[in-house]
């Protein structure tokens, strides 16, 4: 039985021959506390450098949050950039925020609001 805490995401991964292919990925059934603490870390870090508005400041703290995503969050089922290549542009902020936060917020205040809609 899958954990109540789990998210799926799908990933659109470019075809040889043409067009994209939709793979989906379950997150980690269990993370431990200290995740936590390690997620928090990223979203300070990111809303700092995204106070200075330099791409060359924000976009390495970017890159970490994908790779946190990737590594941690889904347990290496996919890379970074591939988190970051397989979501559409005018998701990815948001989507990266929601996962981030339902680590240190919790699924369900995170997820309770989309459930609504």
């Amino acid at each position: 039985m899958a954990s109540k805490l789990q998210t799926t995401i799908k990933l659109n991964f470019k075809k040889a021959k043409g067009g994209y292919e939709k793979k989906q990925f379950k997150s980690a059934e269990i993370l431990p506390g200290s995740v936590m603490e390690d997620a928090t870390a990223l979203q300070v870090e990111l809303e700092e450098s995204t106070q200075t508005n330099d791409m060359e400041e924000i976009r390495p703290v970017l890159r970490k949050c994908y790779d946190f995503i990737a590594e941690v969050i889904f347990e290496g089922q996919f890379t970074g950039q591939e988190y970051l290549d397989g979501m559409d542009a005018r998701e990815i902020l948001k989507m990266t925020g929601q996962l981030l936060a339902s680590v240190t917020t919790g699924y369900d205040a995170v997820y309770s609001e989309t459930k609504k809609k």
